[in-house]
């Protein structure tokens, strides 16, 4: 089952994010995320969240149209995208895709990447897009499928990542080992159509960056 959340952060509706929405099993809108979905007409199938930021007659459609709502105080100890990711892990999500989870406020797009971490012990893949990048934390093998000139960088989310070994990219690593703190892995490139990244311990953010 392929979850699809839309968080509300900046999202312009280019061909890549609206071939993702396509391919949802289950559509959550975040809070004021639902509004990225207005211009598809596209209602989402849960909407989750203290709805502060969600436009007063969008929620009053979802009412309408029994949307299944999941209201939450403004007070609380999760951020509504947390919730929302949460809900579709205990629903059996076997994959996630975040949408509006990156751009604006920095601390916002730093918590969402790090909330990644919440799937890695279920083995679920998830990622974080926007019309520019896909980002996956990852702590085992991952292959990306992308095109030649696509832009990879790799930045460790632990004290090291060892044993990482890339192929199908212009710099390959064998073995490697990448500490926190460093740029070693900043700005590959794709050679091929797929690109695989291995590692032994640690975690790996992956940036996938599509050519423009």
């Amino acid at each position: 089952m392929h979850w699809v959340l839309l968080a509300n952060g900046p999202l312009t509706l280019s061909p890549v994010i609206r071939q993702v929405i396509s391919t949802a099993d289950r559509l959550i809108g975040v809070d004021g995320g639902s509004r990225h979905l207005r211009p598809l007409d596209i209602r989402p199938h849960l909407a989750v969240g203290d709805m502060d930021s969600i436009p007063e007659d969008l929620l009053q459609e979802y009412r309408q149209a029994d949307v299944e709502l999941h209201l939450h105080p403004p007070k609380k100890d999760a951020t509504d995208l947390e919730l929302a990711l949460e809900l579709a892990l205990t629903r059996g999500a076997s994959r996630i895709s975040i949408l509006g989870g990156t751009g604006g406020r920095l601390d916002h797009t730093l918590g969402n990447l790090f909330l990644l971490s919440r799937c890695l012990p279920a083995g679920i893949p998830a990622c974080i897009m926007d019309q520019e990048q896909c980002v996956h934390l990852t702590d085992q093998s991952l292959t990306l499928s992308g095109a030649v000139g696509d832009t990879l960088s790799l930045l460790p989310a632990t004290p090291e990542a060892s044993g990482v070994t890339l192929t199908g990219l212009e710099y390959p690593l064998q073995d490697a080992t990448l500490t926190f703190g460093t740029s070693w892995g900043m700005s590959n490139v794709f050679v091929e159509t797929r690109a695989t990244v291995t590692l032994r311990s640690g975690r790996l953010f992956v940036f996938h960056l599509f050519r423009s």
